[in-house]
């Protein structure tokens, strides 16, 4: 190869390179606008949480809590505790089944503390043409355990949260913006 060659080929590379890189980040620009949210399972701490069911870092933190309609209340004929028990997720300020308020394309971390009796297991969910499913979820939360997991809403709209084992009790809305 003689010298009169090298800068061509070295000009060739470059622009082959940056051609690619372009590319690259085009392909990556159009996957992440149609992707699903991101999960990741980790094991968490301790929980706290705002009114508005997020902290400033981008935080959500929800707990299981048994719920209290009328404690003295006589029990219904055939009634066991069990069936009596009613559960809720509530934010720190004791909000139950707050509405959640997040940022399309932001992760976010969901922390989960579960001091009942009872297993719990958030879901969030999507509704798209009447159909209802599952897009993220904790796994399940083991009484007295606490998770945590990683979420990305892709898109501005609603979804819902409830429970796995108590979705009638434990529900709510995501209002993505």
């Amino acid at each position: 190869m003689g010298k009169s060659n090298v800068p061509f080929i070295f000009g060739f590379l470059m622009v082959s390179g940056i051609l690619l890189m372009v590319l690259n980040q085009v392909s990556a620009n159009q996957i992440s606008e149609v992707s699903t949210p991101r999960i990741q399972m980790v094991t968490a701490e301790n929980s706290s949480n705002t009114t508005s069911g997020t902290l400033g870092n981008n935080t959500i933190i929800l707990n299981a809590v048994e719920h209290v309609e009328n404690e003295t209340a006589e029990p219904v004929e055939n009634e066991t505790a069990e069936e009596r028990e009613e559960y809720r997720w509530a934010d720190i300020s004791g909000i139950e089944n707050p509405d959640l308020n997040i940022n399309s394309n932001t992760e976010y971390t969901i922390k989960i503390d579960n001091p009942t009796d009872e297993k719990h297991e958030l879901i969030i969910d999507s509704e798209f043409a009447g159909n209802t499913s599952a897009i993220a979820g904790s796994g399940d939360i083991e009484p007295g355990k606490n998770v945590e997991f990683k979420f990305t809403a892709n898109q501005e709209g609603k979804l819902g949260y409830h429970c796995e084992y108590h979705p009638d009790m434990m529900n709510g809305t995501i209002n993505v913006s």
